[in-house]
């Protein structure tokens, strides 16, 4: 019976525990302890250089964005340049190992996840975005105990983010693949070394999982933020 008692309250204990947090409480440490809100709204461009890792290979690249939704990645593969870009209405790509150095639109496959992200954190005024969040409660991620919070976007998109509960950064990101092979498995996505860039902290290391399986290694040596950057630089080159 004292077993039986002394277990009841250590469960009640961890329920009160979970229900003295909530998800908004979690993000607003999570954004005051990255930089605070003011300094995320002003964030308006971002460009970072590392190193990509793949199957063993290793690739120089960097990783351009900018509000609201456009991106650039440039890769340097065997000396030859390839190119993936969203300009907010087409993805398009520059391959030259398919034959071709032209630019071609990205197919539907490969381009769902860039042109369905955002630049601006989608936990920023996430009520307005018409998304909602909801926490779960706290597991323990490769060794660090992490607060989980179900982001539902609008549009019926599920994703879990874990948030270390000592420093309440984000450390891991899981959604679900949709498309290609691994279809109906997990891509977990790992943030860690955290570094400051004009007053806003970043991961300066990021590793995609999928099915349990590392997919891509990617490691950061700089960061620059609010650089110029105009629209023709993420569309498509006209032939």
């Amino acid at each position: 019976m004292q077993k039986q008692f002394f277990s009841l309250l250590i469960a009640l204990c961890a329920f009160v525990a979970v229900q003295a947090q909530t998800a908004d409480d979690i993000l607003a440490k999570y954004f005051e302890n990255t930089g605070g809100l003011d300094k995320w709204k002003t964030l308006e461009a971002s460009k970072m250089v590392g190193t990509m890792s793949m199957q063993g290979m290793e690739f120089p690249g960097t990783i351009y964005a900018a509000r609201p939704n456009k991106q650039r990645v440039e890769v340097s593969v065997q000396g030859k340049s390839i190119v993936q870009a969203y300009d907010g209405t087409d993805p398009w790509w520059i391959n030259p190992f398919t034959g071709s150095e032209d630019a071609q639109k990205m197919p539907a496959e490969m381009s769902e996840e860039m042109t369905k992200a955002t630049f601006e954190s989608e936990f920023l005024n996430y009520k307005e975005k018409g998304h909602t969040v909801e926490l779960v409660g706290k597991e323990t991620i490769e060794g660090a105990e992490t607060w989980q919070i179900k982001l539902t976007k609008k549009n019926g998109d599920v994703e879990h983010h874990f948030f270390d509960t000592e420093h309440f950064v984000l450390i891991m990101t899981r959604t679900m693949i949709n498309n290609g092979p691994m279809k109906g498995q997990h891509a977990e996505t790992f943030l860690s070394d955290y570094q400051e860039v004009d007053g806003i902290v970043f991961p300066f290391f990021i590793e995609v999982k999928m099915g349990g399986q590392t997919a891509q290694k990617i490691t950061i040596s700089s960061v620059e933020l609010n650089g110029k950057y105009d629209d023709a630089f993420f569309a498509m080159p006209k032939k």
